[in-house]
């Protein structure tokens, strides 16, 4: 499980850090409010493109890793097929929803341009495509190549396309947005390929049973899903909506840098959502705690003294975005208290996804939603900037209590620091597969 987690890990610290060039670079070379159009763009992307798999690619981590490995690879390709069908009838829906979006945020043909929200639309149907394919692989037991889109070339591409037509000079709001689009196809085929490469010569199944089980997972998933994204991403379009884009890209930044206070979290989480759906089919409660109890650990260990340099040395990372979004220092500070709260609650939502319990996460999420449309804009009014910013750390703070208590009274699993993560045997075991792992690189690197 180690080597896993360790592997993820370096794949969202090279994904951050492209992330992050990749975004200095469009806030040095575009206006304020043009990046900030951009990043909002980017974000109403994020929120409504992986909606358009409706459910079935948490469905295709549930069921398709059990499938995988039962040695049944007709059945994972048939929900493969359908979530693609149900990705291209979604989109459509969704792209009335994004205009919708921006004209109520923003007004087409006043704020943003018709073609913004076009470029926009059509990403749609790219982004879930690469978000179902990212869910496959990690079901086939490829979790370094489901990352490699979605972490690495997701910013890699864009990027290079960016600085190439600032070098032309024809970087503008648009263009920059196309190269991000353009990226999102470049990965939905290369996976799409690793995929066909790895399951070989198998017709694809459906059957009427599976078809039923998949459903079960993904009509609920679907609205989880959403309330999980607007709860991630809803500040953002809130403080553009109600104050302008230059704070909304101050935000996002500010935002974008606290989260990486739980990036070892999200890669403990992401490794063990497989194990924790394979131990519930198995009934192995003590397997799962045990899991849970060495996520904790590692999520605890890395995230407190990432979030202690964040909050006290953050500004130097804002400086390099530009002088203007140092004063994003106090908005920094507080979300990253918020984020302290998703590590000290551990992998807990992998458990909730994983074990059956889609309707109590959904129930906490839809809380969370309604809580953060209702803070965030309260905080605008009373502090600004910083008075959003205290909203959704709030929020934040809340919807990990109350996953933490659901694991507990619902699964007797015990998350976070009541999970068992400071038993000194966990500890020592922990420890000693840390070392024996950084021996192998070592002797490895030997020439």
């Amino acid at each position: 499980m180690l080597n896993d987690m360790v592997a993820v890990t370096f794949m969202k610290v090279a994904g951050t850090a492209l992330w992050l060039l990749y975004t200095v670079l469009l806030a040095r070379l575009l206006s304020a409010d043009g990046y900030g159009l951009v990043m909002y763009a980017v974000t109403v992307l994020t929120i409504v493109g992986p909606l358009t798999c409706f459910g079935l690619n948490s469905a295709m981590l549930r069921h398709g890793s059990v499938y995988w490995d039962q040695g049944r690879p007709a059945a994972l390709l048939g929900l493969l097929g359908e979530a693609r069908r149900t990705i291209v009838l979604a989109s459509v829906p969704a792209a009335l929803l994004v205009a919708a979006v921006f004209e109520a945020a923003l007004g087409i043909g006043t704020g943003v341009a018709w073609s913004v929200v076009a470029i926009v639309a059509l990403g749609l149907p790219l982004y879930g495509t690469m978000d179902l394919h990212r869910e496959t692989l990690r079901a086939l037991d490829r979790v370094l190549a489901g990352f490699l889109g979605f972490n690495i070339l997701r910013s890699l591409i864009p990027g290079v396309l960016a600085a190439g037509l600032a070098v032309g000079g024809w970087l503008s709001v648009e263009t920059a947005l196309a190269g991000f689009v353009g990226g999102l196809l470049v990965i939905a085929l290369i996976d799409a390929r690793r995929i066909g490469r790895v399951m070989g010569d198998v017709a694809a199944v459906r059957d009427r049973d599976d078809r039923a089980a998949w459903y079960r997972i993904a009509r609920p998933m679907v609205l989880a899903e959403a309330l999980g994204y607007w709860i991630a991403r809803g500040d953002v379009v809130l403080v553009g909506a109600l104050l302008d884009l230059r704070a909304a890209a101050i935000y996002l930044t500010a935002q974008r840098l606290a989260v990486l206070v739980t990036f070892v979290v999200d890669a403990v989480r992401l490794t063990l959502e497989p194990m924790v759906a394979r131990r519930h089919a198995d009934r192995d409660h003590h397997g799962l705690q045990d899991l849970m109890a060495r996520g904790s650990l590692v999520a605890f260990a890395t995230g407190t003294p990432i979030a202690v340099a964040i909050a006290g040395g953050g500004w130097l990372l804002l400086g390099l975005y530009g002088p203007d979004f140092q004063s994003g220092w106090a908005v920094l500070a507080i979300l990253t208290l918020g984020q302290m709260t998703v590590v000290l609650a551990g992998s807990v939502s992998a458990v909730l996804r994983m074990t059956g319990l889609e309707r109590e996460l959904t129930a906490v999420q839809a809380a969370s939603a309604v809580g953060l449309s209702a803070m965030v804009p309260a905080g605008i009014l009373l502090g600004g900037v910083e008075g959003a910013a205290v909203g959704a750390a709030l929020i934040t703070a809340g919807s990990n209590l109350a996953y933490v208590t659901i694991a507990r009274r619902r699964l007797k699993l015990r998350c976070g620091p009541g999970s068992g993560m400071f038993a000194p045997a966990l500890v020592r075991s922990v420890l000693a597969e840390a070392v024996e792992r950084a021996a192998l690189l070592l002797r490895r690197a030997r020439p």
